[in-house]
């Protein structure tokens, strides 16, 4: 095999093995679910490391299927650890879950051990497949074998969006890396041997998974109730029960309540889920019936709802991102029901797709009122465990509705305990109803809680700031991510490259600040961010050909344009773009975060054109990704505008050293 079509296969080994453990090690490490961006830094970690211990003489490629194998084992074993979370964490973090305990119920573990016994383990897995891209890239020209290593890794974006477009389970991952494994060692040495252990990974997660589904977005389980209902477990949280309503009264008058005191002909419920509210929307006698839900296999899973409410022809299904709906539906509607929408505290803003975090804010809410009909109104249900959550999401209604268009109602703690009311209809139905006046609450009128908004769109945490357990997470993994960097690699074998270091940082910004504006504007589905992540891809290659095509030298003018579209995307008004139409939005999206990315990408391939050291450089640049990706956290204090400035402040600081040092680029 040529050494090229080597280097395309480990690129794309690479890519295509972050991906997978990304939605992986979440489905049975629970607490990495809250952290998730966690495995997308040790990939790069992993990565950054192997290119820097390229010169090393020992192959450790030789070595990568017994460390993935050794690696798996550990990811199942904690799977079945008892995880403590401390008391003092500051966010909500968690709830009811279905595994993660040893059966020794006084052995627990701290999160964040578990996280760096995680962190270190994905890291572990990396380094022989970056070793192996970096003494890959030194038989080509910097460029041409960066062209190529961004050339395979789009092709393992591209293979993941399919075999998610499908639904695959886990172990079809791992066959895959397992092929493009057996073909890197095709008539080698120790090829029967990799052969051996590649099937033991492809059984040991085949085994471990026999009773889970997998949908684009997370692993699930179902378990059924005595008096037959079905409840819904993702990545082992306790996500939803399909519930028999003959059978559970408590649940057929919660899931009704809302319908008596309002005209439902027509319904909107974003969140649908297995379909409980469009029962409850059914049995109120509503005629047009919209039912939104984001996971196609949550949704297949209403089939095997005992009412079946999809089997209705009064229902209209769409799998679909909730906001990207919104932007597209005409209404109006006389109910639009938050179907106790929840992603969990999924709270990292790359690496993961945040399902509710764009529908939870004033933006998001204002467009939903702008769908009611002059007597129409909002209901939201939610299950919140602490007050200030309460008034967290209160305060967001009340920034968009008047006082007498808002009421609440607290409700015992089963499925969901709180119930909000809001719009046009409410102050009629108040009238009409004086029993229902009884019921309700209002809603303070001075809340001291930070309001959602597109910008901070962070549920879960109770005001601006990076929680505690968050810093002291973030504390040890850079700790630990030193301490690799100082044993394994480079300072002894050569200098890291601060140039590309920091363009590293710079771009792991963009890349996440790209993702959360098209998702915003396109929605937040697994789809969507294959396409990102694939279109940047694109960039990079377009940039490659660029340079080499014209034979571009000097960095100095995308230097000032780079600057130039930062500063228009911080300033940019996004909600502007939400009016536009499809084609003309995609235009504006692509320009506004592709831009950035672009110009990046041009000044990266001309100064790597150069370099000397490719696999250095290049071992610089992803480490430069780990410091972006502990960066991004800066967010939840300052906002996902902010990681604009902290990516300029990256590629100024670059430009300076590219001048300090007297580089002719």
């Amino acid at each position: 095999m040529s050494s090229k079509a080597r280097l395309i296969l480990v690129s794309f080994l690479g890519l295509f093995l972050e991906l997978s453990f990304i939605r992986w090690i979440p489905a049975h490490v629970f607490s990495i679910a809250f952290f998730a961006n966690i495995i997308l830094i040790a990939s790069f970690l992993g990565l950054g490391l192997g290119l820097l211990l390229s010169e090393k003489k020992q192959d450790l490629f030789r070595l990568f299927p017994l460390t993935l194998v050794s690696g798996m084992l550990i990811v199942v074993f904690l799977k079945n650890i008892q995880v403590d979370i401390p008391d003092d964490a500051q966010t909500w973090i968690w709830s009811y879950y279905k595994a993660n305990r040893l059966y020794l119920p006084k052995w627990k573990m701290p999160v964040v051990h578990v996280l760096q016994i995680v962190f270190i383990v994905t890291s572990v897995v990396f380094i022989p497949v970056g070793q192996m891209i970096g003494r890959l890239m030194k038989e080509f020209k910097p460029l041409h074998g960066y062209t190529l290593n961004i050339f395979g890794s789009l092709l393992g974006v591209v293979c993941f969006g399919i075999i998610s477009f499908f639904n695959a389970p886990a172990y079809i991952w791992f066959l895959i890396s397992a092929i493009i494994v057996a073909l890197i060692f095709y008539r080698k040495r120790g090829f029967v041997i990799s052969l051996v252990i590649m099937s033991c990974a492809i059984s040991i997660v085949g085994f471990s998974e026999k009773d889970m589904l997998w949908s684009p977005y997370y692993s699930i389980e179902l378990s059924k109730t005595e008096e037959g209902s079905l409840s819904v477990y993702v990545n082992q949280f306790f996500h939803q029960r399909a519930v028999n309503f003959n059978k559970d009264e408590l649940a057929r008058e919660k899931f009704s309540f809302p319908y008596r005191w309002f005209n439902t002909e027509r319904v909107l419920i974003i969140g649908a889920g297995t379909g409980n509210d469009v029962w409850a929307a059914q049995r109120s006698g509503a005629r047009y019936i919209d039912a939104v839900e984001i996971d196609p296999v949550i949704l297949k899973l209403g089939n095997q709802h005992p009412q079946r409410p999809y089997d209705n022809s009064n229902v209209r299904v769409f799998t679909d991102d909730a906001r990207s709906f919104m932007h597209k539906a005409s209404g109006p509607y006389d109910m639009i029901v938050y179907g106790t929408l929840d992603s969990h505290a999924t709270l990292s803003v790359s690496s993961s797709i945040r399902l509710d975090n764009y529908v939870y804010t004033r933006e998001a809410l204002k467009e939903a009122r702008g769908l009611l009909s002059k007597e129409g109104v909002i209901v939201l249900l939610f299950s919140v465990p602490t007050e200030w959550m309460k008034e967290r999401l209160l305060s967001l209604v009340r920034s968009v509705f008047e006082e007498d268009e808002t009421r609440y109602v607290i409700t015992d703690p089963y499925l969901f305990n709180l119930i909000v009311f809001a719009g046009p209809g409410l102050e009629r139905s108040m009238s009409r109803y004086p029993e229902f006046t009884k019921i309700l609450s209002k809603a303070p009128e001075k809340i001291y809680t930070e309001t959602l908004t597109d910008d901070w769109p962070y549920l879960y945490l109770e005001k601006r700031g990076i929680p505690r357990l968050y810093l002291i997470t973030i504390i040890a993994l850079i700790c630990t991510s030193l301490a690799g960097i100082f044993m394994l690699s480079p300072l002894k074998l050569g200098k890291i490259n601060i140039f590309f270091l920091l363009f590293g940082c710079g771009f792991l910004l963009l890349e996440t600040k790209s993702v959360t504006t098209l998702s915003l504007l396109f929605g937040s589905t697994w789809f969507v961010n294959a396409v990102v992540f694939s279109g940047i891809l694109s960039l990079a290659l377009a940039a490659n050909w660029l340079v080499m095509i014209k034979g571009l030298k000097r960095t100095g003018w995308f230097f000032a344009c780079l600057f130039l579209s930062l500063i228009m995307s911080y300033f940019f008004p996004l909600a502007e773009l939400l009016r536009l139409n499809f084609f003309i939005k995609i235009l504006a999206a692509g320009c506004l975060a592709g831009l950035p990315i672009f110009f990046a990408a041009i000044i990266f391939a001309i100064v790597f054109s150069k370099t000397r050291l490719a696999g250095i450089a290049l071992g610089s640049n992803l480490l430069g990704a780990v410091i972006g990706g502990f960066l991004e956290y800066t967010s939840m204090a300052f906002g996902l505008s902010a990681l604009y400035i902290v990516a300029l402040a990256c590629y100024t600081t670059a430009a300076i050293y590219l001048v300090k040092s007297r580089s002719r680029y």
